[in-house]
């Protein structure tokens, strides 16, 4: 069996190929990373395709990890494992990620894998000699999961030492292999796995979990990416947190290829916060979509990025900023008034719900020089 394996939910990227009738993978990339998943990966998986000799269609299998790791990295990876898998109709195996670091190692004891989660919390998870799991992975203190170790066991991953630390213990040891999923090492997991639904991410704590008592402290100044078509994963994934008919990758890389189009995303440090797509033509700019995933709403995300979008269609000589919005969206219709929009015209029973149809709202801005 021919499987492609895919990693980018911690701090690197990897893929590999791996022939399950032969010792050796065929082909395989690991680069440490801590950003820039989205832009590395397809062209990572072209890479080992080109060198192992073959094309999508000799891929029979994909495994991808799941999580926990990065929002963004696991979902970057996720994504193209799903869009692969539906688009040659083979199935994307899931490997959580801990899994996929124990297979890094090959020592014959007992293993304990446990990985910075930050906040002083790491993720946990413990296997056997022949590295079936014990325990599967959960949230826990370093001094926590020191007691949980069993005689004899390594540790391995990115909180290997505060748990040894932790443990006061001198009979510990810590593994020599990879602290990270390498693709090559856990290819192979997925082909025990029975094939089912597409893989989805696993998160053992909701980490946008923001406490919302007090007024929302607006984000001081963001960064600025622009996205590629290689980025359309992402964007297509940040949709779908903000609206309830989102595009799919596949539209997005189309909308990308088009003259003209942009897209801007937004982080705070290395969290992706939301994105906006325009188009321009001549001395005009239509905004196409613009969303802001829900835990960082209301804190001026979307301002920052229009007024980023803005400066950029300024020097393209643009002096005229368009947008739609349902006639029903009375908050974004607000939202859009106090940036300086004005209602320009209206477009009879553009947006197709359940309940009907609906008009959408056209909103005109003036740059100024």
């Amino acid at each position: 069996m021919i499987i492609l394996a895919l990693d980018t939910a911690m701090a690197a990227c990897s893929a590999a190929i791996v022939d399950t009738d032969r010792a050796l993978p065929l082909a395989a990339a690991f680069v440490a990373m801590e950003r820039g998943h989205a832009e590395a990966l397809a062209p990572m998986v072209a890479t080992v395709l080109r060198e192992a000799g073959l094309s999508a269609s000799d891929i029979d299998r994909i495994a991808v990890t799941t999580g926990p790791g990065t929002f963004t990295g696991v979902r970057i990876g996720l994504a193209l494992a799903r869009g692969f898998g539906a688009a040659r109709s083979i199935p994307a195996i899931g490997i959580d990620t801990l899994s996929a670091i124990a297979a890094n190692d090959e020592s014959g004891r007992p293993l304990l894998v446990a990985c910075d989660a930050r906040n002083s919390e790491l993720y946990a998870a413990s296997f056997d000699p022949v590295r079936a799991m014990i325990r599967p992975p959960y949230v826990t203190s370093a001094a926590e999961a020191a007691r949980d170790i069993s005689e004899d066991a390594i540790v391995i991953g990115s909180a290997a030492r505060a748990v040894l630390t932790a443990s006061g213990r001198s009979d510990l040891a810590i593994s020599s292999a990879s602290d990270l999923p390498v693709a090559a090492q856990f290819a192979r997991l997925a082909l025990s796995a029975l094939p089912g639904d597409m893989p989805v991410p696993l998160y053992l704590r909701a980490p946008d979990a923001k406490p919302q008592s007090a007024p929302l402290r607006k984000l001081a100044a963001l960064q600025f990416e622009s996205a590629t078509s290689l980025a359309a994963p992402v964007l297509s994934l940040i949709h779908s947190e903000c609206f309830d008919e989102p595009w799919t990758t596949q539209a997005f890389i189309d909308l990308l290829d088009t003259p003209g189009t942009t897209a801007t995303i937004a982080m705070d440090h290395d969290e992706v916060l939301g994105f906006v797509m325009t188009r321009r033509a001549a001395d005009e700019a239509e905004v196409l979509s613009i969303g802001t995933r829900p835990f960082a709403q209301r804190r001026g995300v979307a301002q920052q990025l229009l007024d980023h979008q803005f400066t950029e269609l300024r020097g393209h000589g643009v002096r005229h900023v368009f947008l739609e919005v349902a006639q029903s969206n009375a908050a974004a219709r607000a939202a859009y008034t106090a940036i300086g929009f004005a209602e320009a015209g209206r477009r009879k029973n553009y947006y197709q719900r359940p309940q009907g149809r609906e008009d959408a709202i056209v909103m005109r801005r003036e740059l100024s020089p």
